[in-house]
C-alpha cells in the first residue's frame, strides 16, 4: 500500500489517502517476447538452430558485441555515444596481442586492458574538459584510432598467436560466459551501486545532477574509461577464438553495440535504459543474423530488418515521451 498526502490549504487539514499501487509492465517485456517468439520461430523450422554446436557459434560471434555494448549502454544513458570502441577493441588487441606473442601473456593482457583505459580516458577528457560533443570526440577518436591500429600493425597485418596463449577465452561457451558475468556486473552496478544511479541522473537532467550534488564530469569520465575497458576485454576475447587478430576484424562493431543498445530499449535521449534491455538487444541482433544464414537469406535483408527494428525503436521512443 502507498500512502499519499493531500492537504487541504483553506482548512489547513490533511487527509491520508490509501492507494495500491500500480503494477508496471517491464518495459523489456515487448522485445523480450520478441526474441522468444522469434527463437521459437527458427526452432521450429530449422532443427539444426538449437543444436548444441549453433549455440555456441551464436554465443561465440554474440560475445565481444555483447562486452562493447554494455559500456555503450551506460554511455547513451548519460545523453552521449562511443564511437570509437571498435577502433579502441583494434589498437588494444594488436598492442596486447604482439606481447602475447612473444609470450608475456599476463604482461600483454595488462597493456591491453591500460591501452582500452588510456583510449576512453582520453575520449572523456575531450567531452569533458574539451567540452566537445560526444559524437564529435569520439568519431574524431574512431579516425585517430583506426590509423594508430594500421600504422601499429606495418599496414594492417595480422597479430598471430602460435601457440594460442589466449585459448581459455575462446573455447566453448567461456566467451558467452564471460559475456554474461560481464551483462550481471552491469546490472548489479547500475542498480544497485551509487555510480549506476547517479548514471541515470545525469543523463535525465544534467544540471538538477550538479545541483544535487552529483559531479556529471568525474562520472562521465569513468563511463568512457569503463568502455574503453570492456573494448579491450572484448579485444582479448576475440583473439581467444580466433588465435588471430586484425584490425579489419572489428569495423562496425560500435554500430553493432549501438543497435543492440537501441533496441533493447535504452533512449537515445538518455536518462533512460537497462543492461538487461541490451542483453535482449544484443540476442535479437545475433539471432536475426543467425537465421538469415540458416534459411539461406541475403544478408543485406538481415541488416535491413536490423536498420528498421533500430527506427522503429527510437520512434516509439519518441511517442512514448510526447
Amino acid at each position: 500500500m502507498v500512502e499519499a498526502l493531500w492537504y487541504n490549504r483553506s482548512a489547513c487539514c490533511r487527509i491520508l489517502i490509501m492507494t495500491k499501487p500500480h503494477k508496471r509492465i517491464p518495459k523489456e517485456l515487448p522485445t523480450f517476447l520478441f526474441l522468444v517468439a522469434l527463437c521459437t520461430a527458427l526452432a521450429l523450422t530449422k532443427h539444426s538452430f538449437a543444436s548444441a554446436s549453433n549455440l555456441r557459434t551464436m554465443g561465440t560471434d554474440a560475445a565481444a558485441i555483447g562486452i562493447i555494448s554494455v559500456g555503450m549502454t551506460a554511455v547513451i544513458i548519460t545523453s552521449g555515444i562511443d564511437l570509437s570502441v571498435a577502433a579502441v577493441l583494434a589498437l588494444s588487441a594488436l598492442v596486447g596481442g604482439e606481447m602475447i606473442a612473444n609470450g608475456h601473456v599476463a604482461l600483454g593482457c595488462i597493456a591491453a586492458l591500460a591501452t582500452g583505459a588510456a583510449c576512453g580516458l582520453l575520449n572523456g577528457t575531450l567531452i569533458t574538459i574539451g567540452r566537445m560533443p560526444p559524437i564529435i570526440a569520439t568519431l574524431g577518436m574512431l579516425y585517430v584510432l583506426q590509423a594508430g591500429a594500421t600504422l601499429y600493425s606495418n599496414g594492417g597485418q595480422c597479430v598471430i598467436l602460435q601457440h594460442n596463449e589466449l585459448a581459455f577465452l575462446g573455447r566453448g561457451f567461456t566467451p558467452l560466459g564471460i559475456a554474461l558475468m560481464v551483462f550481471a556486473a552491469g546490472m548489479f552496478a547500475m542498480k544497485y551501486v551509487r555510480a549506476g544511479r547517479y548514471v541515470y541522473a545525469i543523463g535525465g537532467n544534467e544540471e538538477a545532477a550538479r545541483l544535487a550534488g552529483i559531479k556529471p564530469g568525474a562520472v562521465k569520465m569513468g563511463i568512457y574509461v569503463l568502455s574503453g575497458l570492456l573494448a579491450a576485454l572484448a579485444g582479448l576475447v576475440t583473439m581467444g577464438i580466433n588465435s588471430t587478430f586484425q584490425a579489419n576484424d572489428v569495423v562496425g562493431y560500435e554500430l553493432a553495440a549501438i543497435a543492440a543498445v537501441v533496441i533493447g530499449g535504452t533512449s537515445i535521449m538518455g536518462g533512460e535504459g537497462t543492461v538487461f534491455g541490451t542483453l535482449i538487444g544484443v540476442g535479437i541482433s545475433t539471432v536475426l543474423r543467425n537465421g538469415a544464414i540458416l534459411i539461406g537469406l541475403d544478408p543485406k535483408w538481415t541488416q535491413a530488418v536490423i536498420g528498421a527494428a533500430i527506427l522503429l525503436a527510437v520512434l516509439v521512443d519518441r511517442l512514448r515521451r510526447k
